[in-house]
């Protein structure tokens, strides 16, 4: 994607946001999503927002805090959840992430149509970018898929139902395997994708499509795999973003062999 630096430099502005001592953690109402929105989430959607829309022109937009918001003439959709682990960013607790997808805009877009991903951490100059079919990390040491995924299984485990596939698929690993709940769900599922852990399952009915479009498309690009599990099985390359779309079950493996696993679990 052409503008894919200056598209960039808005979630830098983001993270600089997230960093500074101007941040507050004021409770300031409720998202479309039902759940609680802080000074900080809006503030950082805010700055991403303008961003792109000087970068990109007529852009719509589809985020954690606002829901969908379309423009006269949008040529791009945005994807946004502007504080991946806003739980954890509140606390201190370093696993959070900016999670940003772009697509052209069309009734009925879906995360194989986006153009451009990129998950920045927020505690670490650390940044995941899709582009042109492939992905690049920027800063920090060099990262490279693992030739083998480390024997680490993430999700969350909120209440028995959901925890049940998670324990499954490690009874049945050979070897023992240990079992982390991170609280973002964006940089779980592009470890994932790097190989830093073999899986990643939320079978919790709690994400968005706005947490994960972007992670999705750069793990999936590196070579994981990953389902909707929900009802039927499907792609979750296939998953909508025109629209505010709750997950019911997603996963994601490290490649075909785990996937194989984790669906005999379910």
């Amino acid at each position: 994607m052409r503008l894919w630096r200056e598209i960039l430099n808005c979630v830098e502005s983001v993270r600089a946001y997230l960093r500074s001592s101007s941040v507050s953690y004021d409770v300031v109402g409720q998202n479309p999503f039902g759940d609680v929105s802080k000074s900080f989430d809006v503030e950082a959607e805010r700055i991403v927002e303008k961003c792109l829309a000087q970068v990109l022109g007529e852009v719509a937009f589809l985020s954690e805090e606002t829901g969908l918001l379309i423009s006269k003439n949008p040529k791009w959709i945005a994807v946004i959840d502007p504080v991946d682990g806003s739980t954890n960013f509140a606390y201190e607790i370093p696993w959070a992430s900016i999670s940003l997808a772009i697509a052209p805009y069309k009734k009925g877009a879906r995360v194989r149509d986006v153009e451009l991903a990129i998950v920045a951490e927020v505690f670490r100059d650390v940044t995941y970018v899709y582009r042109d079919g492939l992905v690049e990390v920027l800063g920090g040491r060099q990262y490279s898929r693992r030739a083998q995924p480390a024997p680490i299984m993430l999700g969350y485990f909120e209440n028995e139902n959901s925890y049940k596939p998670l324990l499954k698929y490690a009874s049945s690993h050979t070897k023992r395997l240990a079992i982390r709940s991170l609280g973002s769900a964006a940089l779980d599922i592009v470890y994932v994708g790097l190989g830093n852990a073999e899986v990643f399952i939320d079978a919790r009915a709690k994400l968005r499509n706005v947490d994960v479009a972007a992670a999705l498309r750069i793990a999936t690009a590196l070579g994981a795999k990953a389902i909707e599990c929900s009802e039927n099985l499907r792609d979750a390359l296939d998953i909508e973003i025109d629209s505010e779309k709750r997950i019911g079950c997603l996963v994601a493996t490290y490649n075909d062999e785990q996937l194989k696993k984790v669906l005999a679990s379910l």
